[in-house]
């Protein structure tokens, strides 16, 4: 707890007000602590409709256990006053909120809440914190959600599902090296605070789990962040009856604080090499990690450090990228650098996808560039300087655009590591130090990288890919699970299954309705939403901006923002199939090219240095949201250039906007290292087990070829990006950059080409001007409307279709991830939409039917099934399936009594509705989300008001509704006649799993590996 301050101590009721101050100088942030019970509130006024509470206990672990995150899971199962599982979740979702989250932290477990509106907030506040405080912890729980043994002898549990889909990744595997060794002896920043799923076998249990508890989960220790719209009183009072609870239990005994201990020095450095389960054995992953200064005593200089590993890495023409990656024969295909903020910081940089015969070579390598540096005194301080600036902007866009979690993570550091008032308005005011940062001299820069990254002791990692890996773990896993069943033998087994079914039924008990109905369903009127007001080429409703002269169709939307976002929508439709396979490696260059300008040629590092300057963020893709390298957003036949700025600077936003389109130019020496630098991704990009299993699901019949979806497919792209470097390499190569020229003077024709804007329109001078005099590369008589293509657009005729169903197997996981689609709705204007949804959220709420019987079962970590109206689709999704056969028998089921009884459980209901308004109010939270949400309605063809007609539909929505849309798409969901499905599974697990789908009905060819798979065969 801070020691108090200047700030007047005013009183309100058993609360007394620590400090106030601003974040960014303009949110108040006041923290209040209670004289009674130690409780700390800190409330931060974010504006927007929604409210989040953070609810963070400092949380200390020494070993592999996962005691925090086991306690994190079990919090939620019922508590003193609710002692049913679900009832926390149940009465979230009535209070517009969609269930409730946590994260666990190596040194922080932090509980989530967000409701739309203020009133659901103060009610579910004091339910949820009492169940922090003061939970019920039973040994039922603990079964089925941290750890248990089914009747046939596997290892299952919510927790060690979720731990088992990441614990032997390569990047976990890494990292769990990386904070073993930069971290040794005793101490709790190497621990797994996750829980190693052996542990979670053998040592964990239900008892240490209390204890903790006991230890750890006080009042005194628990900090309540507020952020939103809220009135602080109105807090206060919700906390009364938690207050009234916390005294009744009388002395607490003394409190001692986690992370009191000295961390123990670095004595040595250490080189180390590790290996990871992997289908093939090409590139693998280097780090070097180095202790840096207290976060504690020296954030400044933690700052400094992390801004000079930004500048030796941000962008192509950073200085080890330009030495490691942009070369003919690359290290890899990506150099970036993390951060541990401890109380002894830990930084280390990671070369992503190097080839295996280089990683030996990387430490000497990189400790000889970065002395180079050192003795040459090589940091070039113009980009350092704009390294910062853009930083500082990046700072700025963060709280406009996600000012929620910006803000409480900067409570949490402080929480953690700060003391003072001043400690806090440091964090909360970063641009503070930027701006004292950016006046430093060389010296200091050059004696930071001298300390702590040059002379300083360091590990070094270097990890590789292995089959052999691959193969003994699922040979020791095969061995380990048959010696568990023998050593059980039958009777074992079916007492294992006995206990496990006694939990369940304990955990399904059915709470009083009174309980559930407690809390009353908010009203949507006090919710504050963003406003906007829309401008297009042939619309000027208020008369303030006239568009009319674009010689590009425009759309510009005015609202409250520090910034301009530009984005040119290019339509690819129109692409000829020998140069669709091009598009991503046109969008992935087009930023790292030079550029000619008034007759020379603008080399390409100072393009993107003055690029760097110029803007906040750029980027491109492939479709919207989410659409990245080897995957595809909605409305995927739609590429997109985006570029965000200050209003100071939307004149040379626009002028990058058509540079980048019209003046880059496609050299050898550029394009090679590009598409070789892609080439180098895809080992990573293919253990991913969600992205192999998404995209097998969109090429397993369901997408026409040589779609964007289609031919952006990592092994196609793969294939394509070796042959080309080939080419480059030969005397072909002229021929490329003759292809991607034509493949650019398509999309960006007048007839191909969409503006659309978004900023404020008090802050920008003439902006119809800028946009008027926009370069075009020939004049149209009547200019192009944006052209939306909706996936379902791409659907596959069904005769045309190849086999159903697909299991691949992925060495790299060992879970299972699963993707099934049938045909559904294609128009946003669909009466049966708002059931349809209503539906849905009734069986996957949280607490819901499908949450009970597949997540709370352990059988999957995720479950989802999704309405994909751009798509024209259904989907049910498993990630990170331990049991993806009893998954799928479960969720078959559930819909299957749903259909046949139609019955509906009123509060189920009530649940569903209040958590499904939340998600729709969620689109519109922030100012980033509110631009999304609108470039989005223009290609979903609705009015940006769309969304508030919905939330009028839901209230609408009768049983018999619910009943009909049912009948017509759920039960297809289910039919193996009307599905298309997608499975990535260990190897190992292939037969059994293709035998026990085939019990359902569904016929899935199996592919032992990637290679082996007809994605290995698409042309």
């Amino acid at each position: 707890m801070p020691p108090t301050d200047s700030t007047p101590n005013n009183e309100t009721g058993n609360f007394e007000l620590y400090y106030s101050l601003k974040a960014f100088n303009k949110i108040p942030v006041a923290e209040y602590v209670s004289k009674k019970t130690g409780l700390t509130v800190c409330i931060a006024e974010v504006e927007g409709p929604i409210v989040n509470g953070y609810f963070c206990l400092v949380t200390e672990a020494f070993d592999d256990d996962g005691l925090p995150h086991t306690l994190e899971h079990l919090i939620f199962l019922g508590s003193e006053n609710y002692p049913f599982k679900g009832v926390l979740d149940l009465l979230a979702n009535r209070c517009l909120a969609s269930g409730t989250n946590a994260w666990t932290d190596i040194d922080h477990t932090c509980y989530t809440m967000e409701t739309a509106g203020s009133e659901g907030f103060l009610s579910l506040m004091p339910i949820f914190l009492e169940h922090i405080l003061y939970p019920n912890l039973n040994e039922e729980s603990f079964v089925t959600e941290v750890h248990h043994i089914t009747g046939e002898g596997e290892d299952a549990g919510v927790v060690y599902c979720e731990m088992q889909g990441r614990e032997n990744s390569a990047e976990s595997r890494l990292h769990l090296a990386v904070a073993r060794n930069i971290y040794p002896g005793r101490c709790g920043y190497s621990s797994e605070t996750g829980g190693i799923m052996k542990n979670l076998r053998e040592s964990t249990n239900n008892t240490k789990v209390r204890s903790y508890h006991k230890e750890l989960y006080r009042p005194e220790n628990l900090k309540i962040i507020v952020t939103g719209q809220i009135n602080p009183q109105d807090v206060f009072k919700a906390l009364e009856p938690l207050e009234f609870q916390i005294l009744s239990k009388g002395e607490r005994g003394p409190f001692q604080r986690p992370w009191q201990s000295p961390v123990p020095p670095l004595d040595s450095s250490k080189e180390l090499v590790i290996k990871y389960p992997s289908d093939d054995e090409d590139n693998g992953l280097y780090a070097i990690a180095w202790r840096g200064p207290s976060c504690v005593t020296d954030l400044y200089t933690m700052t400094a450090c992390s801004l000079l590993l930004k500048y030796f890495t941000e962008n192509s023409v950073s200085p080890l990228p330009k030495a490691f990656v942009e070369i003919d024969d690359p290290y890899a295909s990506n150099v970036c650098y993390n951060l541990y903020e401890n109380s002894e910081t830990c930084f280390y940089i990671m070369f992503e996808n190097v080839p295996v015969s280089k990683l030996s070579e990387l430490k000497s390598k990189l400790k000889e560039e970065l002395q180079r540096i050192l003795n040459s005194e090589e940091i070039d301080m113009q980009k350092l300087e704009s390294i910062i600036n853009r930083y500082k902007l990046e700072n700025i866009s963060n709280i406009e655009n996600n000012p929620h979690h910006s803000i409480a993570f900067m409570i949490i550091g402080h929480m953690l590591y700060g003391n003072t008032k001043e400690d806090l308005q440091q964090r909360v005011n970063p641009l503070d130090d930027l701006a004292k940062l950016s006046k430093e001299s060389k010296s200091f820069w050059l004696q930071i990288l001298d300390k702590y990254f040059v002379n300083n002791k360091y590990i070094s990692i270097q990890c590789y890919p292995s089959k052999e890996e691959q193969q003994e773990m699922a040979k020791e896993e095969k061995l380990r699970v048959e010696k568990q069943r023998e050593t059980l033998a039958l009777e074992g087994l079916k007492e294992k299954a006995d206990i496990l079914q006694k939990a369940i039924e304990f955990n399904d008990r059915e709470p009083p309705k009174e309980m559930l109905t407690s809390v009353p369903i908010p009203s949507l009127k006090s919710i504050k939403f963003h406003n906007l007001d829309r401008y297009r080429t042939d619309s000027n409703p208020d008369g303030r901006l006239d568009l009319s002269q674009t010689p590009i169709f425009t759309y510009f939307d005015h609202l409250k923002t520090g910034f301009v976002f530009i984005y040119g929508l290019l339509d690819t439709s129109k692409v000829p199939q020998d140069l669709r396979v091009y598009l991503p490696l046109l969008l992935e260059s087009l930023l790292e090219l030079p550029i000619e300008r008034d007759g020379q040629l603008i080399p390409y590092e100072d393009v993107s240095s003055s690029v760097e300057i110029d803007t906040v963020t750029t980027g491109t893709s492939i479709g919207l949201g989410g659409g990245s390298l080897f995957s595809c957003g909605s409305y995927s036949q739609t590429a997109t250039l985006a570029i965000q700025v200050e209003p100071s600077k939307h004149e040379k936003g626009m002028q990058w906007l058509q540079e980048l389109l019209y003046k880059t130019k496609f050299t050898l020496d550029r394009i090679k290292v590009i598409a070789l630098k892609m080439n180098n991704t895809v080992a990573q990009a293919k253990r991913s087990g969600r992205n192999v299993a998404s995209y097998a699901m969109k090429t397993c019949g369901i997408l026409k070829v040589r779609t964007n979806v289609y031919v952006n497919g990592i092994l196609l792209q793969s294939k394509f990006l070796s042959e080309l470097t080939e080419k480059l390499n030969g005397d072909q190569s002229q021929e490329v950059l003759d292809q991607l020229e034509k493949l650019r003077s398509n999309i960006t024709s007048s007839s191909n080409l969409t503006l659309y804007l978004a900023g404020n329109l008090d802050n920008l001078t003439d902006p119809a001007k800028t946009l008027n005099q926009f370069y075009v590369t020939e004049n149209l008589s009547q200019i192009q409307k944006l052209k939306c293509i909706p996936d379902y657009d791409l659907l596959s005729d069904p005769e045309y279709a190849p086999k159903p169903g697909c299991i691949i197997g992925l060495g790299c996981i060992e879970s299972s991830f699963f993707y099934q689609t049938t045909k559904c709705i294609t128009s946003f204007e669909d009466k049966d939409l708002p059931a349809l949804m209503l539906y849905v959220q009734y069986l996957v709420q949280a607490e819901g039917p499908m949450w009970k019987q597949i997540r709370g079962k352990g059988y999957s970590y995720g479950y989802r099934i999704a309405v994909k109206v751009s798509e024209g689709l259904l989907y049910l999704i498993f990630a990170k399936a331990t049991n993806v056969l009893s998954a799928y028998q479960e969720a078959k089921e559930i819909v299957n009594k749903h259909v046949s009884t139609k019955e509906w459980d009123s509060t189920l209901l009530e649940s569903a509705k209040s958590s499904l308004i939340f998600d729709i109010i969620e689109e519109e939270k922030t100012i980033g989300s509110v631009v999304g949400l609108s470039l989005r309605s223009y290609f979903d063809g609705v009015d940006y008001s769309y969304n508030r007609k919905l939330l009028e539909a839901l209230e609408y929505v009768t049983t018999e509704d619910l009943n009909r849309v049912g009948d017509l798409y759920i039960t297809s969901l289910f039919d193996p006649s009307k599905v298309k499905t997608a499975l990535v599974t260990d190897p190992s697990k292939i037969p059994d799993t293709a035998a026990g789908f085939k019990k359902f009905g569904l016929e899935l060819t199996e592919y032992t590996s990637l290679g082996d798979s007809y994605l290995n065969k698409l042309v």
